[in-house]
């Protein structure tokens, strides 16, 4: 029997203010009921009209999608029609009506010639549409998407007036893609719309298969569905006649194309005219159907274009313009609406905090610099409880860090300083306030309910957010189970330093980032059974870790010294001596945190900026001594990367097609002594690393 998805649709069409207009979901939930300039500079920016006619808007840049390849990943038929009419096959559609019939086939063949590298993924072996359907509406895509009207949560299925906000729509998903190209986008939406508007979530190759299986109405048995894309022959003659059009047209204006159609700057004289024309439309210029609405905010902002914006300002509509606000609110505003709460889940017994994504109130404040450009690359996660998934945004987000932290700037008062004593005994149950009763420490499973990992509390936080968060919880997050335990500003324990309030908060602030030991209170029969102790050869263990992220890789030596190897981006990323890593959580937690190691004199490699590119990871196998010996691509060129214990350190030996690839760049670790040794060459290179104890 056929699957039959059918999405809420309130709030797309109704909600938008006309049909045919472009969507721009922000737009549309927070700017519609007041034409403003604010509005006008999201629109500006999320239509592309800044991509032509120049400007600023201090917002992420909004780009069409890479082309290349388009032919090979999506059906022939859906383009054509695509480019027909855009918000036909796509409603709500950012794409203006940029085409005359007579020359939609011609850049049809044009982009046929655009090819890319074929996909390397193997053919799925088998579809689960129904685990599908259940990642869709958990790991966070219904907080933009309209879930499917049959799907129940948990906790009710929504009404459709419950819907307050448009979601983004699909196109006719049957009609675009195939199984194959599907899951591929599904799993790696940046590589062809680097934009980050739609952002990518951490997924395995079977998660991407089943969601794109459930969105393609999938059933094992059903053979109508293709498993590549039908090649499309390009016309020679065609090609070249499309190619005119496509420069005429200043496609590359907002797509990434050849330089022979590379775009050129269009001035803006007349609101009225152009792009903004009411009525017939003026050939060779874009048509985008605008609402009285977005046609007002449009003009309001080209009135004052020249007129800088608050830092305020910027920040707010960054995050809506990213729909960060589709999960997240900041200042009241934003969050998901009661339709879509339902479909958060994750620890009920915390209350919202264990369901919903936090605040962003604040945030460039709250947050260190470098923790908040860990949360934005993906690779901080301190509330493992949350089923709803913070995805990665890629470029999109490499000036947000910076922006939110000049936006929510704040004159601060230092706190004294601090106590390590004092903080101990106050985090512990001995006479303190108990904080691990509700959070846990590192490894250390709290004594009741499982709130978020307080042992990075001072790497993760700023001071005097932290002070203003502690003195009256609620007023960051109402409905917080988080008490106060300086209500007023008054100490609760005025045992501890006097019940001097700043100097107590000082105190567990101090403590935190020192690292040294653990609250008072836990249990002292911990029995170390699951610590893994690399005895007579190497182990391998897979997990997720602070500073290299869910793809990492561990590989512990009997010598005392490991590594931790960066699986998803092809790189060493941390090494240490000591122990060698406790693997409870990883094994018997439903929702594991990002692990320390468990040792220490601890050493980090670089992490590579975020348009380095050309590395694939390719695996591992094990050597005699079964160690790994890991895989790589670099430039279309095989290479192994095999690491061994030394005395003091590690060995490096790096080898490679010396014929095809004669030299690369190799990073080695911050702290640590580099030696290349005797014996490199031009297809093989030998490092070995030393680096002093004690070091973190």
């Amino acid at each position: 029997m056929k699957r039959a998805l059918v999405f809420f649709t309130a709030g797309l069409l109704a909600l938008s203010s006309a049909q045919g207009s472009p969507v721009v979901v922000a737009f549309e939930r927070f700017h519609t009921a007041q034409p403003t300039a604010e509005g006008g500079r999201l629109l500006y920016n999320e239509l592309g009209c800044i991509n032509c006619h120049g400007g600023s808007t201090e917002l992420p840049a909004r780009r069409g999608p890479n082309l290349a390849g388009v032919t090979q990943r999506v059906q022939a038929d859906w383009l054509r029609a695509f480019l027909t009419d855009p918000p036909a096959a796509r409603t709500g559609t950012t794409m203006p009506h940029m085409l005359s019939p007579a020359d939609v086939d011609a850049v049809l063949h044009y982009l046929a010639t655009l090819k890319s590298a074929a996909s390397k993924a193997k053919g799925p072996r088998h579809v689960n549409a129904a685990r599908g359907e259940s990642l869709f509406h958990t790991i966070g895509c219904v907080a933009c998407h309209a879930p499917e009207a049959g799907f129940r949560p948990p906790d009710g299925t929504p009404t459709a007036a419950e819907f307050t906000h448009p979601s983004e729509a699909f196109p006719k998903i049957r009609d675009k893609w195939v199984l194959g190209t599907l899951a591929d986008f599904v799993r790696e939406p940046l590589k062809v719309r680097p934009d980050g508007r739609m952002p990518q979530f951490v997924l395995e190759p079977q998660d991407a298969i089943d969601l794109a299986g459930y969105l393609l109405k999938y059933e094992g048995s059903d053979g109508q569905i293709a498993p590549t894309v039908p090649p499309f022959r390009s016309d020679k003659a065609l090609a070249e006649r499309g190619r005119t059009v496509v420069a005429a047209a200043n496609c590359a204006a907002c797509h990434a194309l050849p330089k022979d159609v590379a775009a050129t700057p269009v001035a803006l004289e007349d609101t009225d005219a152009g792009c903004m024309k009411v009525g017939a439309v003026t050939p060779g210029v874009p048509r985008y159907e605008l609402s009285v609405a977005q046609r007002s905010g449009l003009k309001l902002f080209l009135a004052e274009a020249n007129r800088p914006a608050a830092a305020t300002t910027v920040a707010t509509l960054a995050l809506q313009a990213l729909n960060c606000t589709a999960c997240h609110d900041r200042d009241g505003l934003g969050g998901p609406d009661t339709a879509r709460k339902t479909y958060f889940q994750g620890d009920h017994n915390l209350g919202d905090t264990g369901r919903y994504p936090p605040p962003l109130t604040g945030v460039g404040r709250k947050l260190q610099p470098e923790w908040l450009a860990d949360v934005l690359a993906g690779n901080a996660r301190v509330r493992p409880y949350l089923k709803t998934q913070m995805p990665i945004y890629g470029e999109a987000v490499s000036k947000l860090g910076t922006l939110l932290a000049s936006a929510d700037a704040k004159t601060e008062t230092p706190l004294p300083g601090g106590d390590d004593t004092a903080g101990r005994k106050l985090m512990g149950t001995l006479g303190g306030l108990g904080c691990i009763t509700c959070h846990r420490w590192g490894s250390r499973p709290s004594l009741g309910i499982q709130g978020l990992d307080l042992s990075n509390l001072g790497q993760r936080l700023q001071p005097g957010w932290l002070a203003e968060y502690l003195v009256n919880p609620a007023a960051y997050r109402a409905g917080t189970l988080m008490p106060s335990f300086w209500p007023s500003g008054k100490a609760a324990n005025a045992e501890i330093l006097g019940g001097d309030t700043a100097r107590q908060i000082a105190s567990i602030y101090s403590f935190a980032k020192s690292a040294n030991g653990e609250p008072e209170g836990f249990p002292e029969n911990q029995s170390g059974e699951f610590e893994i102790i690399p005895k007579e050869h190497p182990v391998v263990q897979r997990t997720f870790m602070e500073g290299v992220g869910t793809h990492a890789i561990l590989v512990g030596f009997p010598q005392g010294v490991h590594l931790a190897y960066d699986g998803k981006n092809g790189r060493p990323a941390l090494a240490w001596r000591g122990k060698f890593f406790d693997g409870y959580n990883t094994w018997f937690s439903r929702f594991a945190p990002f692990e320390k190691p468990l040792g220490s004199s601890v050493v980090h490699w670089p992490v590579p900026s975020a348009s380095s590119s050309g590395t694939h990871f390719d695996g591992y196998r094990l050597d005699t001594q079964r160690a790994p010996i890991f895989l790589l691509t670099v430039g279309g060129v095989r290479m192994e990367d095999r690491f061994e214990p030394i005395e003091g350190g590690l060995r490096r030996v790096l080898k490679w097609d010396a014929a095809a690839l004669k030299d690369i760049d190799i990073a080695h670790p911050d702290g640590a002594s580099v030696t290349e040794e005797p014996g490199s060459t031009a297809g093989q290179r030998r490092f070995t690393y030393l680096w002093p104890p004690n070091r973190q």
